[in-house]
């Protein structure tokens, strides 16, 4: 078991910093340049800055909150200084009426006036607050587990640049394969041109000393024509394939392409279906990220709870307040405060807890569906492989029976022994093989590297 595992990880794996082919450069390019790419990477800038705003809570903060009011109208108050007053004026007034009455010499004194009730208004004319306010929370579990969640969240943010780099590199793959198939298959199309046009100087040459009728140039002339739109199609695919490799680099789309000197298979499987499966749900990504958003959930969970505890806080406040500016013994003052809130009932929390709870059911969900889901595309990939590596040796068989069933009509038509239908009918199958042969070679590229990302084997981390 372990041997096997060890043998697929080298199978698969490539020496870092090293560029063996072509496309272990234009791997290195679209990782770097690919337009996607950097927009995963924004994505994760702006978690690294929601984890920094949640870590910044734990800070105080200090501003300076200033009103200046004007007022009118408004409720007023009667203060009743007359009421009080007046009385005792009127006593005392009385009292002196009586004593300068009594003694001649008792001295003249005026009355002391009547006094009207004070009428204020509860909003004063103007009025002034400024004040520098300091605030500190001390306990407040809500800030401890936000400050979790986005951490998760950050790496569930990296992971997801990770995963999509791996499939953007099974996207390049598959890209450069299908150029060097679309190529391919215009060269082969050329050669069959090539091959018409030879054979059409042969008919008219046979038709001159009267060894096939006219009708037989005819024919020529006509599969020669065909065929040169077949020519025409084959080139617009390679250049759609060529565009859209370089779209993924981020390149001018006509940019050329640089081929491999060699086309030599990569290697088969070999490793048991359940050791790539079991590889697969060690390295995805996928999994990894599920776990991040696990313990996001787990963090919701306890906030959830957490809205029972109660919320601590410090503030400071020093300033100056008054019926104008100005800046006295009088005017300022300083307030420190001790801010406390115990919630007693709320029925939301019950609410909230439940839906946690719900949210963590669902992860467990997305877990063992996410296992399934790779599971089966490891399964697919891995038939496909095999399947592909038969239907290269398979395709070598027909081609070189066709090519061998070709040269041997050739010569006959040449001869005059053959007639140009049957000409044409090898010439076809040989052309047929020829594409199937490609197809299949550079389709076995392709499912190689759909297996290679659907176990991730592919070393990221060494770009």
């Amino acid at each position: 078991m372990k041997l096997s595992i060890i043998l697929f990880l080298l199978l698969f794996s490539i020496t870092p910093g090293q560029a063996q082919t072509p496309l272990d450069a234009y791997l290195k390019k679209a990782l770097e340049q690919n337009i996607g790419v950097r927009q995963q990477e924004l994505s994760l800038e702006q978690s690294e800055a929601d984890l920094k705003i949640a870590r910044q809570q734990f800070l105080p903060t200090l501003s300076v909150n200033a009103r200046y009011s004007v007022a009118a109208g408004g409720r007023s108050f009667i203060i009743p200084v007359g009421d009080l007053v007046n009385p005792i004026y009127a006593n005392l007034n009385a009292l002196n009426d009586v004593a300068e009455a009594a003694a001649p010499d008792y001295p003249t004194l005026s009355d002391y006036p009547a006094i009207n009730n004070v009428e204020e208004n509860f909003l004063r004319p103007t009025e002034q607050e400024t004040v520098v306010r300091l605030q500190m929370p001390v306990f407040n579990q809500a800030i401890v587990h936000n400050q979790r969640i986005q951490e998760n969240i950050l790496a569930a943010g990296q992971l997801s640049v990770e995963a999509y780099k791996r499939t953007l590199v099974k996207e390049v793959k598959v890209a450069y394969y299908s150029y060097l198939q679309a190529r391919k298959g215009a060269q082969i199309v050329q050669n069959a041109r090539a091959l018409l046009e030879e054979n059409l100087r042969t008919t008219q040459s046979l038709e001159t000393h009267h060894k096939v009728t006219r009708d037989a140039v005819y024919r020529a002339q006509a599969e020669l024509s065909a065929v040169a739109q077949q020519l025409t199609e084959a080139r617009k695919q390679e250049k759609v394939a060529r565009a859209l490799f370089n779209t993924l680099l981020n390149r001018p789309l006509d940019a050329a392409i640089e081929a491999p000197t060699t086309s030599a298979l990569l290697p088969g499987p070999a490793f048991t279906l359940q050791d790539a499966q079991a590889q697969a749900l060690r390295q995805r990504e996928e999994f990894d990220q599920l776990s991040c958003y696990e313990a996001v959930r787990s963090q919701e969970l306890a906030i959830a709870k957490g809205n029972r505890l109660p919320t601590v806080n410090l503030q400071a406040d020093y300033g100056i307040q008054g019926t104008r500016y100005e800046i006295d013994d009088n005017a300022r003052f300083f307030l420190g405060s001790v801010v406390m809130n115990v919630p007693i009932f709320d029925a939301k929390n019950n609410t909230r807890t439940q839906k946690a709870r719900i949210g963590q059911l669902q992860m467990e969900q997305q877990r063992a569906a996410a296992k399934q889901q790779v599971q089966l595309q490891v399964l697919q990939a891995y038939y496909e492989l095999e399947a592909a590596k038969e239907q290269i040796e398979q395709s070598k068989a027909a081609y070189a029976a066709a090519e061998q069933g070709f040269r041997l009509i050739r010569k006959k038509y040449e001869q005059g022994q053959a007639n140009l239908l049957e000409f044409q009918q090898s010439r076809n199958q040989m052309t047929t093989a020829a594409l199937q042969q490609s197809i299949a070679q550079l389709q076995y590229q392709v499912r190689h590297a759909n297996l290679e990302q659907a176990t991730a084997t592919y070393p990221i981390g060494s770009f």
